[in-house]
């Protein structure tokens, strides 16, 4: 099934799930994997989105399906929508880039569940139905995106409907995400043995424990490339990261620019 607007596309098969085609869009894309792994290649490297995973591919971005399990479900969100809505919502900035990286979230996961059901129920929508359907859908999809999706857009992770085991320790990280952590500390936090808390967290929030921490203190480091003339170095080392190439190395794969880069960009379209 495809629901089209001006605004966006939303699209659930589970057919034609094998390799396709370079793809070159100008929207947003947000890819869903309800079951198994989807494979995606890109020039950058290859993207594995794991079960209950989500993955934004940002405007102009290459990137070509390899491999989808058992069913396919996608939605495109134009950047005129995205910019309306992040206007209203009182997010700075034109250009904004969503992280490349694959994680859960709770309320995006209920907003899925809930479109897929109304799809299957409502096979035969009357046109009138579908246009209304669609509409609705985009907005609520692109304002979750912009609240709870890692990217240029927010300065940190903000907290979901995790566990309270795992809800202590982003308390934890977040106040203190300086410091030098290791696994067995956030293990304590939760009150767990190292592994079992370990494999919560990568099933809870679609990331390791540590990764989260460098995507967070990432994403703390771009209030200072953007409103500060601070060195890279010392932003680096300030929000946590050991060296400056480890701090470079993450930026790249995520954004596929480096941090002097991603200041220039942002400060000429402020």
């Amino acid at each position: 099934m495809i629901l089209q607007d001006k605004k966006g596309l939303l699209l659930y098969r589970t057919d034609r799930l094998g390799e396709r085609d370079w793809r070159y869009d100008s929207c947003y894309k947000l890819i869903f994997t309800p079951y198994g792994k989807s494979l995606y290649q890109t020039s950058r490297s290859d993207i594995q989105i794991e079960e209950d995973q989500f993955f934004i591919f940002n405007p102009k971005f290459e990137h070509k399906q390899i491999q989808v399990t058992q069913e396919k479900f996608l939605v495109e969100v134009e950047p005129n929508l995205l910019h309306e809505i992040a206007s209203q919502l009182g997010v700075p900035g034109t250009d904004m880039e969503f992280a490349s990286t694959a994680f859960k979230n709770p309320l995006l996961l209920q907003w899925v569940s809930f479109t897929k059901n109304f799809l299957t129920m409502n096979e035969n929508m009357t046109t009138g139905m579908q246009k209304l359907f669609i509409e609705s859908s985009l907005i609520q999809l692109t304002t979750l995106m912009l609240q709870y999706a890692p990217g240029s857009q927010l300065e940190e992770l903000p907290h979901s409907l995790y566990s309270p085991n795992v809800n202590r320790v982003l308390d934890a990280l977040k106040q203190s995400y300086q410091q030098d952590w290791s696994l067995d500390d956030m293990a304590t936090i939760a009150g767990m043995n190292k592994f079992p808390f370990s494999h919560a967290f990568k099933r809870e929030t679609g990331l390791s424990a540590y990764s989260w921490l460098q995507l967070f203190r990432l994403l703390k480091s771009q209030h200072f490339l953007t409103k500060t003339n601070r060195s890279i170095l010392s932003i680096a080392l300030d929000v946590g990261f050991k060296s400056v190439s480890s701090f470079n190395t993450l930026f790249l794969k995520i954004y596929g620019r480096t941090p002097s880069e991603f200041r220039l960009l942002y400060r000429r379209n402020s």
